[in-house]
């Protein structure tokens, strides 16, 4: 059997001592080493396929050399899975791993840190608060956009308030929120619809129409006869992601109606699809791939990049607390 790389065969090859070598594939900070010893120290564990062992790093410090993300029990999204690929590959040049657990609803947080014993977590998922204070006694380092689960604004990011008030600029008075049906989204609908509504209060209009729907052609027909001949007519609505704007839009399609002129859609997240839809569609970008480089800063205790302000007309959040969130202007809103 081939004999297994050692931290002092890497430490030979790159011609360094061993502690030179833990400190870099530790990815320890406050030491003193240049670029050119850290590229040659990894270009080393590279060629000998040097593995550290995990079970010999837990034992020694108590904790491994994983960084836990914990998900929401939802279905893996576009902006989810750029989130966990950005995270890890910021972990990874640190020298540690990401696992990604989605946690069921019943919870076991707790119990799952206790058994993988992580060097850090990141919550996507907000936790309760006595799950939560089985975490926080573990003594690890927790980056999570949820401090409080009854903040109505931090957990939606600012989407729904940058598409209300790009809306209310545009003159529409009278909108409704489109957003998934069923519990697998439940926490992520809630907070989305409270920051519409928070948001439509604040510009003084009226409370929205809330229509449920799944990704179904009937169903999305329906919703936009619900949303079109209430007794307060829609005039235009804030969807959930772009999937769901793109269900309105055949809706819409389906009735022999059009957006914006019989109602307006905006959507969320920006994927690549929206720029082709007919007509293309108005969202809300989010920067999923920094925000997941953001999580995993957090974690590592490091700082993050200058902000560049989450809500229209508004001054910048805390760069540690939201990603940016854009308004992408096209023809549908």
């Amino acid at each position: 059997m081939e004999r297994r790389a050692t931290s002092h065969d890497v430490a030979k090859a790159a011609g360094v001592s061993r502690a030179t070598v833990s400190y870099v594939l530790n990815g320890r900070t406050g030491q003193s080493i240049s670029a050119s010893t850290r590229d040659r120290v990894l270009a080393a564990a590279r060629e000998l396929g040097y593995i550290p062992s995990t079970a010999a790093r837990t034992l020694r410090s108590g904790r491994s050399d994983l960084v836990l993300m914990l998900l929401p029990p939802e279905p893996l999204g576009r902006a989810l899975a750029i989130i966990i690929d950005a995270a890890s590959e910021y972990v990874e040049q640190h020298g540690l791993r990401l696992v990604a657990h989605r946690l069921p609803r019943q919870g076991g947080a707790a119990s799952l840190v206790h058994s993988l014993a992580p060097a850090a977590l990141i919550l996507i998922t907000p936790l309760e608060e006595a799950e939560l204070a089985g975490v926080e006694a573990a003594g690890l380092r927790v980056a999570s956009l949820y401090p409080a689960l009854d903040d109505p604004l931090g957990p939606d990011l600012g989407i729904g308030a940058l598409q209300v008030a790009h809306l209310a600029a545009a003159g529409y008075r009278r909108i409704g929120v489109a957003v998934p049906a069923g519990p697998a989204y439940a926490y992520r609908v809630r907070v989305r619809v409270a920051a519409i509504e928070d948001a439509c209060a604040r510009l003084g209009l009226p409370a929205p129409a809330v229509e449920y729907l799944e990704l179904d052609a009937e169903q999305a027909r329906a919703a936009v006869g619900h949303l079109l001949e209430g007794p307060e007519p829609a005039e235009a609505v804030c969807a959930f992601d772009d999937d769901h704007a793109f269900a309105l839009l055949a809706g819409l399609a389906a009735r022999g109606l059009s957006a914006p002129a019989d109602l307006a859609v905006m959507g969320a997240e920006d994927i690549p699809l929206a720029g082709l839809a007919v007509p293309p569609l108005t969202t809300v970008r989010v920067d999923a791939r920094l925000l997941g480089e953001r999580f995993a800063r957090m974690a590592l205790g490091e700082p993050s990049a200058p902000d560049t302000g989450a809500r229209s007309g508004e001054p910048a959040e805390p760069a540690d607390m939201l990603p940016p969130v854009s308004l992408v202007r096209r023809a549908s809103a």
